[in-house]
């Protein structure tokens, strides 16, 4: 992709230069300040976090606007793809979205969402626009006139979603060479679909190309260096400090690598896995984990959105469940248990069925102490573990 300021420039393959797709934003300084505050109000962008292996994430919060924050958040996860980036959703509400992918890649995305959003939601409201005009002819009269308010407002709302998508999908995909064509013969509420591929053709620009070269960059410099896992990863110790187990010179970890679960209930802002969540079971476990691990071990919370996460990985709170889409695969929890350098570690798993189950998938010689077990034995076995800790480890 290349990260070259140009201003408003691109070149091509043959080094001629066009203007970057989405730039005109209008004459003088009052209408360029105007377009920057609308773009702003589609999506709040957080600091990237640079990892290892020149990758990067972000977070991006879409507000609510009238029920419009998850169709944008929906919008944002196909964009993403275009710039070769991941985007998986952080809560149910569906307006939050963690993006992964190549640093560069990150910035670019980040840097030209806004712009794209705004693309598309003009595009959206001329076709709502165009709906309205429709909805108001007298030969469409008796179609509406059993309408409420609220429902003539829904079918409008109801329209535009199904517009917005379609375009979306229209300038997130190559520029197909057949223009969709509107049916005279079908009412225009019926064809929101193809009225937008109509419209998303007519507006189809390079997404890829309509990052700001200069917004790219600046994310970039602001981004906050993120020290990887693999080089430092905590061990509880019986005081419950954090301590530093291994570093790059000495990737094996000492005593046994013991997984909790995480929790639903949680605190309502960023901290560290290890006090972000305080759900019973979780709490139970992690007492039994923190004795386990008394002399020597890590501990490592199993998070069904982010993973095997250290005790001192500050994240935001979210809600999602293995049910959800976006949830971590097996494939990505043994990438991390290898990266992290624990494919052969002693494991404990003081986890219920869900977690035990992808875990196990991973390390198939873990110990499962609670496999099989109702959720009051679950608590009794890991009361007797804690109080028992140096012989059940000793035995194992």
């Amino acid at each position: 992709m290349g990260l070259q300021d140009e201003g408003q420039t691109i070149r091509r393959s043959d080094g001629t230069a066009v203007r970057r797709p989405l730039w005109d934003t209008g004459w003088g300084p009052e209408r360029a300040a105007q377009y920057a505050t609308r773009c702003a109000r589609y999506v709040r962008v957080d600091r990237l976090q640079l990892r290892a292996h020149d990758r990067a994430a972000v977070r991006l919060d879409f507000p609510y606007a009238t029920g419009r924050g998850p169709q944008r958040a929906e919008a944002a996860a196909v964009i993403a793809a275009r710039f070769g980036v991941e985007a998986r959703p952080l809560d149910r509400s569906g307006r939050a979205l963690r993006v992964t992918g190549p640093a560069e890649d990150v910035a670019c995305y980040a840097a030209a969402l806004p712009r794209v959003l705004d693309h598309a939601e003009a595009l959206g409201s001329w076709a709502a626009r165009m709906y309205g005009e429709c909805a108001r002819r007298p030969q469409h009269a008796h179609h509406f006139e059993t309408m409420s308010a609220t429902g003539w407002r829904t079918a409008a709302a109801y329209f535009r979603a199904i517009a917005f998508r379609r375009i979306v999908e229209v300038l997130t995909g190559s520029q197909p060479t057949t223009v969709p064509e509107v049916d005279p013969a079908l009412p225009l509420w019926e064809q929101a679909a193809t009225l937008a591929g109509v419209l998303g053709e007519y507006g189809w620009v390079e997404i890829r190309d309509a990052y700001d070269p200069a917004a790219a960059l600046q994310l970039l410099d602001a981004a906050e260096q993120v020290e990887a896992p693999a080089a430092r990863w905590p061990v509880a110790t019986p005081h419950g400090e954090q301590l530093a187990l291994f570093d790059n010179t000495s990737p094996a970890p000492a005593g046994p690598v013991v997984v909790i679960p995480c929790s639903g209930p949680k605190l309502t802002h960023a901290a560290p896995a290890g006090k972000l969540y305080v759900g019973k079971l979780h709490t139970h476990a992690r007492r039994t984990a923190d004795a386990l691990t008394a002399h020597a071990g890590t501990v490592l919370v199993l998070s069904a959105l982010h993973g095997f996460l250290p005790l001192d990985q500050v994240i935001e709170p979210y809600d999602h469940t293995w049910d959800d889409a976006g949830s971590i695969t097996v494939e990505e929890l043994r990438a991390q248990a290898a990266e992290l350098g624990l494919t052969d570690a002693d494991v404990v798993l003081l986890t219920p069925s869900r977690y035990t189950q992808r875990a196990a998938a991973v390390w198939p010689q873990a110990r499962t102490p609670l496999a099989h077990l109702g959720i009051g034995r679950q608590r009794g076995r890991l009361t007797a573990m804690r109080e028992s800790a140096d012989q059940y480890m000793t035995a194992a």
